[in-house]
């Protein structure tokens, strides 16, 4: 076979589900255009004017490195819940929660990369961060 090793690489997350991964393209295999946010206005501390967009433009970037997912939405609470913290039964009610399906993310997209639980962002990041620092 020819071409590069390594060109995927697998986070299996299973301290978050059953079968929750992302697949990336092995960012050190891409092109700089595929892992170069696109520009933010900074201000005169060389920091993002609008923190907002410059963590859009890095889910911009995620998005185009992840190749698959098997991921929940983190930002969607379901049913609202309606729990009694100090009833006898506490435990098996926080039981029926946890049993509670969640949606499950569709399209690899920049807004569906802003749904993703802290956990999985940082993994990302970290596999983005070892471009620049390769130790």
């Amino acid at each position: 076979m020819s071409g590069y090793t390594s060109r995927y690489i697998a986070l299996p997350f299973p301290e978050l589900g059953d079968r929750v991964s992302v697949l990336l393209r092995n960012p050190r295999l891409l092109p700089p255009s595929e892992i170069t946010p696109r520009d933010v206005a900074l201000g005169p501390d060389g920091q993002p004017v609008d923190s907002a967009a410059a963590q859009q433009a890095m889910y911009e970037v995620m998005a185009r490195v992840i190749a698959a997912w098997n991921v929940y939405d983190a930002s969607s609470p379901g049913a609202p819940i309606d729990i009694d913290l100090d009833a006898p039964d506490f435990a098996e009610q926080l039981k029926a929660l946890e049993a509670a399906d969640q949606t499950r993310l569709g399209p690899i997209t920049a807004d569906n990369v802003a749904r993703l639980p802290m956990a999985i962002i940082a993994a990302i990041s970290d596999e983005l961060g070892r471009v620049a620092d390769p130790s």
